[in-house]
């Protein structure tokens, strides 16, 4: 089976699927849209279509890790929303088997002026659980997140690193099947993002089909089965995370200069590591390494200056003379 199929039975099943946004072409003040609301009308019949995402079609197997990587404004997370529902698509279809918990916009359900505990026991009545289902994980909950002094205040009293504490304790502890992750692992100190790691790895372990978008490639290549290179809105490519990592970073520094540099610095400083890290590189990813190192290795030696140039031939030309 290649890496670009599943490895087992579909729980989430994705045919064509595309999300549609439009956009005016330049702003119009509200004063302006009431006093000529037939010119605002006009507009807004003639807005700009924008696909954020664009005939993606994609199974991902049961008790799968599935990463999904991509620069910003590629369309990842736009993905992932329609994935759970949040969003509808334009064109296309999406089915999924089993219970979806999600750790997308943590916290952003919360009422303030209710307690911690309260609302934990909230967000598990809306996705389908009894109130005695609940309360027997919230001794759980209430300690992965640290916040056993705290859970009977008012949210109103906590801080941002205490709500997403609450809120990945929270999606995490709901006994998912299916958990969609967008980039949430990135807040709070090296100590809770362990934490929310080895939680998910448990996941993993416990047959919970994982769907995650993420910047931190080194969770990516650390945690996923699969993964996939999505730009302007579609999938570029599904494969192993390692030669998908290899490409993303590819296509960065072909379009950032500083991406490049630091690549470059990176290359210098340790060589060794990129060496062995190659040779599981795909082929037109070591070709474009070799090129990248002939051109720079080509630029050090150029001369630095016209008279250098100058120096430069004179030799050759000595140089022949004598031969």
């Amino acid at each position: 089976m290649s890496s670009d199929s599943p490895p087992g039975p579909a729980v989430m099943r994705l045919r064509d699927v595309s999300r549609r946004f439009h956009m005016l072409d330049g702003p119009m003040e509200v004063k302006t849209a009431l006093l000529h609301p037939f010119r605002f009308l006009g507009r807004y019949r003639h807005r700009n279509p924008f696909w954020a995402v664009r005939d993606v079609t994609l199974d991902i197997a049961r008790g799968e890790f599935f990463s999904i990587v991509g620069a910003n404004g590629s369309g990842k997370s736009t993905l992932l929303r329609l994935m759970a529902g949040l969003s509808r698509p334009t064109a296309g279809t999406i089915e999924a088997t089993g219970r979806i918990s999600t750790l997308l916009e943590l916290g952003s359900g919360f009422h303030p002026q209710v307690s911690g505990r309260e609302n934990a026991i909230l967000n598990g009545l809306l996705i389908g659980m009894t109130r005695a289902e609940i309360e027997a994980l919230l001794p759980r909950i209430v300690a992965f997140a640290g916040l056993q002094e705290f859970i009977n205040q008012p949210m109103r009293t906590y801080s941002s690193g205490m709500y997403v504490r609450l809120g990945f304790a929270i999606a995490a502890h709901m006994d998912p099947e299916i958990l969609l992750v967008d980039e949430v692992l990135a807040v709070g100190d090296a100590h809770f993002q362990e934490r929310c790691y080895n939680h998910i790895a448990s996941l993993r372990e416990r047959g919970v089909t994982i769907v995650m978008v993420s910047h931190d490639l080194a969770a990516v290549e650390r945690f996923s089965t699969r993964a996939a290179l999505m730009e302007r809105g579609r999938i570029a490519a599904i494969g192993d995370p390692r030669q998908i990592i290899h490409r993303h970073v590819e296509r960065l520094a072909q379009t950032s200069t500083e991406i490049r540099r630091a690549i470059d610095e990176a290359i210098e400083a340790r060589p060794e590591e990129f060496g062995r890290a190659l040779k599981d590189a795909p082929e037109e990813i070591r070709e474009a390494f070799e090129r990248a190192v002939a051109e720079r290795a080509a630029a050090e030696q150029a001369p630095a200056t016209v008279e250098e140039a100058h120096a430069a031939r004179d030799d050759r030309t000595g140089a022949g003379d004598g031969q």
